[in-house]
């Protein structure tokens, strides 16, 4: 199913409650989505929500792992150098060399480059995020609760102090969704979270988080939450409900 047939169906059902445009993501109130998608969004709003279960953005998973297996290369080349007593010029610039690659590409995409494709799915078996291009997979075969917090950015100042050290400042950079079971979880990010907080039930607060597995763009990310009140994960809130932890 289309994410704008989930839309209308939620609006049909709960039409004097806010429901989000699942195109540009605004808040409206459900008896007018039909009629806001016709004077709005005329001839886009189904090719925009084409697709209501499965989404791609760039992932993080990919970078945290080639980093690690960086540092366990970096760290055996030195333990063979110690061990053996041979100076292999080639083997300790060989992993410094990886080190620093990976250095850079986890450095690069926690500042949002695009490096690794991943790609999420839910449906009634569960959630899936497949990381590391297509080599990596977390499953979630439940959903015990939902987590919505903002997520964070340590961005530099350009100062620097007595010790040549560089200052940073965390910078709030959108939301997300974190969907938790047991000790397993997928965090979704989107830097334009729209109305959530006002649409949906069944969440609860956050800390702030810097830590993320997935960004995808607000229509996206409006879609997956469409996917969650399909499954029964959220609820539309009460027309007049108050803002703040649903549970």
């Amino acid at each position: 199913m289309s994410t704008v047939s989930r839309a209308l169906r939620l609006a049909g059902e709960n039409p004097g409650s806010p429901v989000p445009c699942p195109v540009c993501v605004a808040g409206v109130k459900g008896a007018n989505l039909e009629r806001h998608l016709g004077k709005v969004h005329q001839g886009v709003a189904e090719a925009d929500g084409a697709h209501g279960s499965r989404w791609g953005g760039p992932e993080r998973i990919g970078s945290r792992w080639l980093l690690g297996v960086a540092l366990l290369a970096g760290a055996a080349a030195a333990a063979y150098t110690v061990a053996s007593g041979n100076q292999d010029d080639r083997i300790i610039l060989g992993g410094i060399g990886l080190v620093a690659v990976a250095m850079i590409v986890w450095g690069a995409v926690a500042w949002g480059a695009p490096l690794f494709p991943g790609r999420l799915r839910v449906d009634e078996r569960g959630v899936v995020l497949r990381h590391s291009y297509g080599l990596g997979r977390r499953r979630l075969r439940t959903i015990d609760r939902v987590v919505l917090g903002g997520a964070w950015e340590s961005r530099p100042t350009g100062n620097s102090g007595n010790d040549d050290t560089y200052e940073s400042v965390d910078v709030r950079v959108g939301s997300y969704l974190q969907l938790v079971a047991g000790r397993r979880r997928i965090t979704v990010h989107c830097r334009t979270a729209g109305v959530v907080r006002t649409t949906w039930t069944g969440w609860q607060q956050g800390a702030k988080r810097k830590r993320v597995d997935i960004t995808l763009d607000p229509a996206e990310f409006v879609a997956l939450q469409f996917a969650l009140w399909e499954i029964g994960v959220l609820a539309p809130r009460p027309a007049g409900g108050a803002d703040g932890d649903s549970r």
